[in-house]
């Protein structure tokens, strides 16, 4: 609840009507893609919301005037906070393909203490360091 009144910087009174347990109306009159948007924004911030095409209101849902709302004459979707412990956030999270594991069978590990590198070692850069000098931790004199 505080995450949802902090996301659309509502007063408590606000977000007690969309906790209420019935079905409230979010946002009327947008298209999917920003249903989704606001979707996520309400998992994100631990709430479950349905996504439902409109085609006239019902009855049962009161709008809530916690979003500025615009309402336009094509409407297509509105959203409404689920009931209160239902549904899970698992449906909005992204599906997760497995990758096949590879065989690795034939591979052992070596011995401690067994170089396994065996190429050539690259040759060490010669840095120029003398227009450098340390101070000491108290600042005041070289070390």
């Amino acid at each position: 609840r505080q995450k949802i009144a902090a996301l659309f910087k509502l007063p408590p009174e606000k977000v007690e009507h969309l906790f209420s347990g019935k079905p409230v109306a979010v946002k009327r009159g947008v298209d999917m893609d920003t249903a989704v948007k606001y979707r996520v924004a309400f998992r994100d911030a631990g709430a479950l919301i349905e996504i439902k095409p409109v085609a006239a209101p019902t009855p049962e849902v009161e709008q809530a005037s916690t979003t500025p709302a615009q309402e336009t004459p094509d409407a297509e979707v509105a959203m409404t906070l689920a009931p209160a412990n239902t549904g899970t956030l698992e449906d909005c999270a992204p599906k997760v393909i497995s990758a096949p594991i590879p065989d690795i069978s034939q591979m052992s590990m070596a011995e401690v203490g067994v170089t396994l590198d065996e190429s050539e070692l690259p040759p060490l850069l010669e840095i120029d360091t003398s227009a450098f000098s340390i101070v000491s931790p108290d600042g005041d004199t070289p070390a």
